[in-house]
């Protein structure tokens, strides 16, 4: 369904708020992160990429407005390079959701865990189980609210405003003479030093993507929110992750700093303004972590039922609970996942960041080179134009630095989307199926349930005939045209009537094939879904304001192209239309 002004409820602070959500989660991880990588150049890197950062973000302004109807990278990069490509790029977001999902479970209790302390030997489990509450949640159908997002990105912002306050106003000329020098690169840095700080301090902005996602809930005029949400989003990342990096890299005592990598704001609030601000941020920050895991999750089981409606994901993963109507086989996948990386690591930050920036990357790369290739096709030739291109050339050398320089998270990220894109070149192509349909027992139980499917037609549905029938009758009303719809179509439906008059036919043979694989129903047919049902008694209604006969045909099977294919040679059709509203392919 297409977005209406009602659906489109999320004004540029609301919008601001949920992807501030995402975004601003990333501070109170990353310095410690990449603390990790470069040690005290930390605030120099992420610094340096803040000037990547804007530029990226002046083109997310653009890919928001361009695809109102949402999508992110899957929608830009489908309308840029063709649906496989889009494919590609929902692995690749999922990868970045996946790692979203578990880094921000664990960062939340470890902020919870430098308040108590005796959570600390327990923190993979609560983070496997605190996953595993949020995926009851989400089957049982609790969503997230842009209302409440709104109250936890001011919290959080508010509370980060008065840590750095503090410490600037009771900051002494040593203190602030460490912070300034650590915002210059480090003596005797390499140039391929230089680049792996420059690929590994993006992740300071992990959850700009999120943007592109809100399209579909964002007010008109869809430019100007856009704009103005982007625009907060811009200032508040500049006013505050910068700045507390270089405040916790330059005020924390060295031995924390290696020990406490996971909880730096949290110390840093303790340092500069007592228990009672390290607590401010030990609530912020853990609720709005957890808070990022469940968009995560959610994101997660959206890009999958993208995928599935695009057709490169087993129809099995969109069902949805009895229950709850909830996709509770997409939200297990989203969330066990996780789960498993969190074990696997055993919840080391350093490691879950690694493998977080292959997936992270790989989007923005996608996402940047999709709206380059659209703008040449456009014919913009100017500034903006070219700085685009700069911005993609920085991210593909970020991603490939990160490819070479964090293997595991490449092997990790690299497995997950060719096992994914396996899946969907295997589903699109009918492989699975065709390979079970190879054993006689599960095609008999195919045919059972597509001969139960096309009974329910002929007993129920009146007006719409299955294939055998229109064999049938096909002494009384032959055409030599066969029409294969896949929705309302006037127009297309119009040109096919307007071609079999003119070839003298008095009737036209109408199609609509159920992708379903019927594996193991048995008796239990498939009810024809309501598009399919509307589509075809359309086409009837076109048909008797033009004086032709329309033959309106149901069918079912695993395989569409295949049904049609079959249908044009039992009917003895000699030429055949496959139209969708958008186009129209002929054999």
């Amino acid at each position: 369904m297409e977005p209406t002004k009602d659906t489109r409820q999320l004004n540029w602070l609301l919008a601001w708020a949920v992807v501030f959500c995402d975004i601003g989660t990333s501070v109170y991880y990353v310095p410690g992160i990449l603390y990790g990588h470069v040690h005290d150049a930390t605030p120099f890197f992420v610094l340096l990429t803040t000037g990547g950062f804007i530029l990226l973000s002046l083109k997310y302004i653009e890919i928001s407005w361009r695809n109102p109807e949402g999508g992110g990278v899957v929608t830009i990069t489908t309308k840029a390079f063709g649906p496989m490509w889009g494919c590609l790029g929902g692995m690749l977001i999922t990868v970045d959701y996946f790692l979203t999902t578990a880094i921000s479970a664990v960062a939340g209790f470890q902020y919870i865990g430098s308040a108590f302390n005796a959570i600390d030997p327990q923190i993979v489990l609560l983070s496997c189980a605190g996953v595993g509450v949020l995926a009851g949640l989400n089957i049982i159908g609790i969503r997230e609210s842009a209302s409440v997002a709104l109250v936890m990105a001011c919290a959080s912002f508010v509370v980060n405003l008065i840590v750095i306050g503090v410490a600037i106003f009771t900051m002494d000329a040593i203190q602030w003479n460490a912070v300034l020098n650590k915002l210059g690169p480090a003596h005797g840095i390499s140039s391929y030093e230089l680049l792996v700080g420059f690929a590994s301090a993006w992740l300071a902005f992990s959850g700009l993507e999120s943007i592109s996602q809100l399209s579909p809930a964002m007010r008109f005029p869809l430019r100007r929110t856009t704009r103005r949400a982007m625009a907060a989003v811009m200032i508040t990342m500049i006013v505050t992750s910068p700045v507390l990096t270089a405040l916790s890299i330059g005020l924390l005592p060295e031995q924390l700093k290696a020990t406490e990598s996971e909880r730096f704001i949290s110390e840093l609030g303790l340092i500069v303004g007592g228990l009672g601000i390290k607590l401010a941020v030990v609530l912020t920050a853990s609720s709005l972590l957890l808070f990022a895991s469940n968009t995560a999750i959610i994101g997660t089981y959206h890009v999958f039922l993208a995928l599935v409606k695009g057709g490169f994901l087993p129809k099995i993963i969109a069902v949805r609970n009895g229950t709850f109507n909830t996709p509770h086989i997409a939200v297990a996948i989203a969330t066990s996942i996780p789960v498993l990386v969190i074990l696997l690591s055993r919840g080391e930050m350093k490691l879950l960041g690694d493998m977080y920036a292959f997936g992270l990357l790989g989007a923005f790369v996608f996402s940047s080179l999709s709206l380059d290739t659209i703008r040449w096709r456009l014919g913009r030739r100017d500034p903006v134009f070219w700085l685009g291109v700069l911005t993609t050339a920085m991210l593909v050398v970020a991603w490939g630095v990160n490819l070479i320089e964090k293997q595991l998270a490449t092997y990790f990220g690299g497995a997950v989307t060719a096992i994914g894109m396996l899946t969907a070149v295997g589903v699109r192509r009918a492989w699975f199926v065709d390979l079970l349909l190879r054993i006689p027992i599960i095609h008999r139980l195919q045919t059972r349930a597509y001969r139960a499917s096309e009974d329910l037609v002929e007993d129920q549905l009146k007006g719409l005939v299955t294939l055998a029938e229109a064999v049938e009758v096909k002494p009384l009303y032959s055409s030599s045209t066969l029409l294969a719809l896949r929705d309302e179509s006037p127009r297309l439906i119009q040109e096919g009537i307007t071609r079999a008059k003119g070839r003298g036919d008095a009737a036209l043979y109408c199609i609509y094939v159920e992708e379903w694989p019927g594996l193991f129903a048995g008796d239990t047919p498939h009810a024809p879904n309501e598009e399919g049902v509307r589509t075809l008694r359309a086409a009837l209604q076109a048909g008797r304001h033009r004086n032709i006969e329309i033959i309106p045909i149901w069918a079912v099977s695993h395989n569409a192209a295949e049904a049609i294919s079959n249908a044009a040679k039992v009917l003895d059709v000699r030429r055949f239309t496959i139209c969708s509203a958008a186009e129209s392919s002929r054999g």
